[in-house]
């Protein structure tokens, strides 16, 4: 049991070092392509593989699990096309911690429908992120860009996702067909606003076939199913702990790798937002069924 610890905990580390690392991908590579072109190449991708990984299994997909990739591909869809449209017009590391507030978010949304009590520590992070948020993004008077108002729509809508995955799965869907699912219809909405906004067209260059390949195989494919299987091995607590990695990784690669200048507010800010969200990951709560 303790190596199958240590073995999901270094599974939950390398997951934030790949989605990390993919803030700066992303934004590159969308030079080469629109977002929702973007989109559909990456979550087509990890459909292609999840299909081929469960094809012998596929036949047993219910009506319930359709509805459930159907309702929460959407989300995702919608939750990938303001991150990829506000990485258009802010930094990688300010996105990866404006993202990480969807952590936050999920408690406030719980509260607000009335699906789950949250105590006065949830709340205290909460306004801890709050302040946070404010140091990172308006240190000098600068204020909000619109691509840090787009990354909040992202921040939310993967809030929202967390919470209808946590309903799905606490029924006791495939996890398997639920990926595939999900990222097939991602993958079908993204076709469609291709062809509808932007044109289907792209650049084919080493970059793009980079990112493509990294965020499809590594942060979708292989990421998504390893923090799920790490979840099943540890408490919430250390999941959280963990998974407020990815913001870290994010701000340190955008500076080695792609030369971006945080600044002092900005790690300061950043900062405070991670002990925000760490704060959070005491208790998993369940739903309300």
């Amino acid at each position: 049991m303790k190596k199958q610890k240590k073995l999901a905990r270094i599974g939950l580390i390398v997951t934030t070092m790949i989605w990390g690392i993919t803030f700066v991908m992303v934004k590159d590579a969308l030079n080469d392509a629109g977002p929702y072109m973007f989109a559909f190449l990456r979550f087509g991708l990890a459909f292609l593989i999840g299909v081929i990984y469960s094809y012998k299994t596929l036949k047993l997909v219910s009506r319930e699990d359709i509805i459930a990739g159907l309702i929460c591909g959407i989300v995702l869809f919608v939750g990938y096309a303001f991150q990829n449209f506000g990485l258009m017009n802010t930094s990688p590391s300010k996105s990866a911690f404006i993202t990480s507030v969807s952590v936050i978010l999920v408690p406030v949304l719980l509260v607000m429908f009335k699906l789950q009590k949250v105590n006065i520590q949830v709340w205290g992070a909460t306004l801890l992120a709050v302040f946070g948020l404010y140091i990172l993004l308006n240190p000098a008077g600068r204020g909000l860009n619109i691509g840090d108002i787009l990354t909040f729509g992202c921040a939310f809508s993967f809030a929202v996702h967390i919470i209808l995955q946590d309903k799905y799965l606490s029924k006791g869907i495939n996890i398997i067909h639920f990926f595939v699912l999900q990222v097939m219809f991602v993958t079908f909405f993204s076709a469609i606003a291709t062809v509808v906004f932007e044109g289907a067209i792209f650049y084919s260059t080493q970059r793009l076939f980079v990112a493509i390949l990294v965020t499809g195989v590594l942060a979708t494919f292989v990421a998504f199913l390893l923090m799920i299987w790490a979840q099943t091995i540890l408490d919430a607590n250390q999941t959280a702990i963990l998974l407020s990695l990815e913001p870290v990784f994010a701000a340190l690669f955008s500076t080695f790798f792609a030369g971006e200048i945080l600044g002092f507010y900005g790690w300061v800010g950043g900062s405070i937002v991670v002990l925000a969200v760490i704060s959070t990951g005491l208790k998993k709560q369940k739903l309300k069924k």
